[in-house]
């Protein structure tokens, strides 16, 4: 029996996600719970750890469930109704880049497809540097301690969809690439 990517990802990957939306869910009912016994909001471990790492594994599909949530009027954890089928959409989108990647194709790609990939590549490494310099600044200006819990949380956070928008740069770009190549070679064939 072949497993591919695209049913093992958001298996495996599906299945973290809701262990880590049902730690958080948990935690919301212990926040809501407490009431104003902490002044200053929840601790960060272990009451919001679990939607932080799960922002940092499924950034983009954050990405895609955002707009559903805020057209619906979902909040809290009531986002998850949306989050959820995105996080399994984009790790079967993922599994199917990779399975993809395995089988050669020869299919016949058009001049702007990787223009387009192109462009995608150079917007998202722009964002994602953007968005490194801005999580280091908060990091510089506001870390006194190198390595607490805390600080690793909130920069875990605010880290995530700046790397995810530089692997997602670079894989736009070797597509890009490819294209290129492929319609090279093809016009060195035709010739």
């Amino acid at each position: 029996m072949n497993r591919t990517f695209r049913t093992i990802l958001p298996i495996i990957l599906g299945s973290l996600s809701a262990m880590l939306m049902v730690w958080d869910i948990h935690n919301q009912t212990v926040i809501v719970s407490m009431g104003m016994a902490w002044d200053t909001g929840a601790p960060l471990w272990p009451y919001q750890f679990p939607d932080s790492l799960l922002l940092a594994l499924n950034a983009p599909a954050y990405f895609i469930a955002t707009p559903c949530s805020r057209l619906f009027g979902l909040i809290g954890t009531t986002h998850y109704f949306t989050l959820f089928p995105a996080i399994l959409f984009w790790w079967w989108l993922v599994g199917i880049y990779l399975d993809r990647r395995r089988t050669v194709t020869g299919v016949k790609k058009t001049w702007w497809l990787p223009s387009l990939l192109s462009v995608t590549a150079i917007l998202l490494l722009a964002l994602g540097v953007d968005s490194l310099i801005g999580a280091f600044r908060w990091w510089f200006m506001n870390s006194r301690e190198m390595l607490s819990m805390i600080h690793l949380i909130i920069i875990l956070r605010a880290i995530a969809p700046a790397l995810w928008c530089l692997v997602l740069s670079f894989v736009a770009a070797v597509a890009a690439k490819n294209c290129f190549r492929f319609e090279s070679n093809s016009m060195v064939s035709n010739s």
